[in-house]
């Protein structure tokens, strides 16, 4: 298998964008594929369905996850008469389940939207939701991945899953904290089972600013040393996405147009997309004394909406904010073509959003090559990290390749 992997997590197969990365990368040398039941709700694991069809499939290891009851699931799991205390009710539109009958239903769904006969890979997906649960105990919680243990190594006899594992969060967490999962308890859950076990692979967050899993808290060992003295594969995950008291910092850079380095041209641009949003407020305002700017929303939209740092941030200013105060305003009376401005605007903030970006990511590199943590070299930022963690000992990482550029970018790490 491929070093880096494709990471699958937000690709769709309703974009011809994602379909040709992960074409090209599969083209290039990719030959690992992270997905999960859950991603875009099941879109992600469509798509690499379609795209494998015109490969050669013995070529590629593929791996899924179950453990997520979002979307779709959130109907389907109602059917299957699982116990309801084996299902964590998390939040609004989240549960989370490894129960046996639930892993059977998703397996089977899972294997159909990837048009396969056979996982490579199963994981238990972040199985720790139950450890974030009110009165939730660590025996309990090792006797639930028992269980799915039990339910796997079923479907390993039965030729649907070559082998399976776990990804978690908070494999890299302290092992005294409540919300941890212990490779080594894991473990035993694995050989009580079956000793001749199919327990293969683990997967976790790793990325030069999170790096509990070389913590050297099992007995000396890391938990990549440890996994491999159990004969278990290791993959980071979110290897250029870290997470700060600062919010998302993006281990790469993105390429931009001139236009969105300066913010001066932040107004401009603002002042021309919300120019129908200006009139169509001097018709419906109920007085003249009703002023556009006085209103908080858009007073605080004029300052802030290029100056976010994510996607994600973008996201929630426009469609939390933003698109329903256009709605307001416009009642039904709202075209494709009155839209489209606000959706250039949308389109601006994510470009501005990519150059902020950028430069948190240059200033961290500056920072990491003074302080030695990254070797100073003609290579992008991107392959420096990817580089570092080679390093480690890491058998993969997975990397979200949303687009060819950033497959070109990687290749020589395939």
């Amino acid at each position: 298998m491929s070093f880096i992997g494709f990471g699958c997590y937000r690709v769709s197969n309703r974009s011809e964008e994602h379909r040709d990365a992960l074409s090209y990368a599969l083209d290039q040398g990719v030959s690992l594929i992270d997905t999960s039941s859950n991603y875009t709700d099941g879109e992600s694991e469509k798509l690499v369905g379609e795209v494998l069809a015109s490969k050669e499939r013995d070529q590629y290891h593929v791996i899924s996850k179950i453990g997520y009851i979002q979307g779709q699931n959130l109907e389907t799991y109602e059917e299957l008469n699982i116990p309801s205390d084996e299902v964590v009710h998390f939040a609004e539109g989240l549960k989370h389940c490894i129960h046996p009958v639930f892993i059977e239903d998703q397996v089977k769904r899972s294997l159909e939207r990837l048009q396969l006969n056979r996982l490579d890979t199963y994981l238990l997906h972040n199985p720790e939701y139950y450890l974030k649960t009110e009165g939730s105990e660590k025996k309990e919680y090792y006797r639930r991945i028992q269980q799915a243990f039990e339910k796997l190594e079923e479907l390993v006899e039965r030729g649907l899953i070559l082998q399976y594992g776990i990804s978690s969060n908070t494999f890299v967490d302290p092992r005294e904290d409540h919300t941890s999962t212990d490779l080594d308890i894991v473990m035993g859950a694995a050989r009580s089972v079956k000793e001749d076990n199919n327990f293969k692979m683990i997967q976790f967050p790793f990325n030069i600013l999170e790096m509990g899993a070389i913590e050297r808290q099992y007995d000396g060992d890391h938990l990549i040393e440890r996994a491999h003295k159990f004969g278990l594969k290791t993959v980071g995950n979110r290897p250029l996405n870290s997470f700060t008291d600062h919010g998302l910092l993006r281990l790469a850079t993105y390429p931009i147009e001139e236009i969105y380095k300066n913010s001066e041209n932040a107004e401009k641009l603002f002042n021309k997309c919300i120019e129908p949003l200006v009139i169509k407020w001097l018709e419906v305002r109920e007085s003249e004394d009703d002023k556009l700017f006085d209103l908080p929303l858009m007073k605080q939209m004029s300052q802030i909406w290029y100056k976010q740092n994510s996607r994600d941030a973008v996201d929630q200013i426009f469609y939390q904010y933003f698109y329903p105060f256009i709605a307001r305003v416009w009642g039904s009376d709202l075209s494709v073509n009155d839209s489209q401005t606000f959706y250039d605007l949308h389109e601006h903030a994510f470009e501005f959003a990519k150059h902020n970006m950028n430069e948190r990511a240059l200033m961290f590199e500056r920072q990491a090559l003074d302080k030695g943590l990254l070797r100073e070299s003609d290579l992008t930022l991107s392959q420096k990290v990817i580089e570092k963690y080679q390093s480690f000992g890491l058998d993969h990482v997975l990397v979200g390749m949303k687009d060819k550029a950033y497959v070109d970018d990687l290749s020589a790490y395939f």
